[in-house]
């Protein structure tokens, strides 16, 4: 079955390629500037299954600078391949840098030991999605629960460790990069109890993206209320302990209006003081996320950043 899946996305790649005018240069996008991202989840209806809807965006979001998207590779809770071969072709086809999204425990390991069939099912599923082409693997929710887990901090860098040692060896005999992700706070914390590290993650990664939501840092009204002093912070931080590596930082952008009332700003100009933000420190870009895979304000934002660096040129 897999064979089959891999045979049909090389013939749909082929097709495109052929019929794109441009010349592919895949390795591209992080090559020539800074990655615009948009993340987008597998929907009944649109979503990152659906060519139309994945071409609408791309229609409306390059022009804008948006130069990569990430596809949600399950359904929420899902263990099977839900990767549409037709849109990761047609991304390529656009030049735009490709990632699949693969949640590893939702809401965090809440049990331990796991039962050995779940890491049995994920290594298949990250084995799957990496021979299918993709410019980069993103690994989310890589990490303990909470609350509730008997382990220790030892126990739990250890375990994910071995399994991140695992994970880099499937993606580079598929010469694809792994991108992990964080909580935002764990920029800040050198032991953090659902087990993410920054060093220890980045033994494995080739990019860490921080979840630097101004929302959820709850305790703290400044970060709530300047969204652009939270991301310059985090993702600075994030790059000064990954000093010495070749790891880069690529923050996730809030695009959704939980808390944003503590800065007193419309979702539009939130999304936009984050990525102007972003964009002055020397990460690698952003990716947005809505969990709808809504960008109308995204694109309201990056056609006012667009529009000012017009103006300063002029």
């Amino acid at each position: 079955m897999v064979g089959l899946r891999f045979f049909l996305y090389l013939t749909i790649l082929l097709v495109y390629s052929c019929s794109s005018s441009q010349p592919r240069a895949i390795e591209s996008a992080s090559a020539q500037k800074k990655l615009r991202g948009l993340y987008l989840p597998v929907r009944k209806k649109g979503g990152a299954r659906s060519l139309p809807f994945v071409k609408s965006l791309i229609a409306r979001g390059k022009p804008l600078g948006v130069n990569a998207v990430i596809l949600d590779a399950q359904t929420f809770h899902g263990k099977t391949n839900k990767i549409n071969p037709e849109v990761v072709a047609y991304l390529k086809s656009e030049q735009i840098y490709t990632v699949a999204r693969i949640v590893c425990f939702q809401d965090g390991i809440d049990k331990y030991p796991l039962p050995p069939q779940t890491l049995k099912d994920l290594k298949a599923l990250i084995e799957e999605v990496a021979q299918m082409g993709f410019d980069e693997l993103n690994l989310d929710y890589i990490r303990f629960a909470d609350t509730g887990i008997k382990a220790s901090l030892k126990t739990k860098y250890e375990f994910l460790d071995s399994l991140l040692s695992e994970v880099r060896g499937i993606v580079t005999r598929n010469n694809t990069k792994l991108s992990l992700d964080i909580f935002g706070r764990v920029v800040y914390n050198e032991k953090d109890l659902i087990g993410q590290n920054v060093e220890n993650f980045a033994k494995h990664a080739d990019i860490i993206y921080p979840m630097l939501y101004p929302s959820h840092f709850t305790k703290d009204k400044k970060r709530m209320s300047d969204p652009a002093f939270t991301v310059t912070e985090g993702t600075e931080k994030a790059i000064e302990r990954l000093k010495g590596t070749n790891v880069e930082v690529m923050p996730w952008v809030q695009v959704f209006v939980y808390n944003i009332q503590y800065a007193r700003v419309k979702l539009a100009e939130y999304v936009r003081l984050q990525i102007a933000a972003i964009e002055k420190t020397q990460a690698r870009g952003w990716v947005a996320w809505n969990a709808k895979g809504d960008y109308k304000e995204l694109f309201e934002a990056l056609e006012k950043i667009e529009k000012e660096k017009t103006l300063v040129t002029k």
